[in-house]
């Protein structure tokens, strides 16, 4: 009977955690945070630092990787001094 209560409690707590989490992250999106930051409250929360540094370099080799494959727009060759582009 006491394993059960054990497990029980274990259950809730992780609920618990789980519901702060959620909250942490609403409020964080709500107050405009997924402007200023790459993850969420909660991914600090359950990732280790390493992780957390892999992956964020990870996202930034993939983002540096669209910006150098980002077409340039090509030049007029209208006259010497047109400023339009194709």
């Amino acid at each position: 009977m006491d394993t059960i209560v054990k497990i029980f409690n274990k259950a809730l707590d992780e609920i618990r955690f789980r519901r702060k989490l959620k909250k942490m992250d609403n409020m964080w999106y709500f107050m405009g945070g997924s402007c200023f930051g790459m993850f969420p409250p909660s991914f600090y929360y359950t990732h280790t630092k390493e992780e957390i540094e892999r992956i964020t370099a990870e996202k930034v080799d993939e983002l540096q990787k669209m910006i150098d494959n980002r077409k340039k727009p090509k030049a007029c060759t209208h006259t010497s001094s047109c400023n339009t582009f194709r």
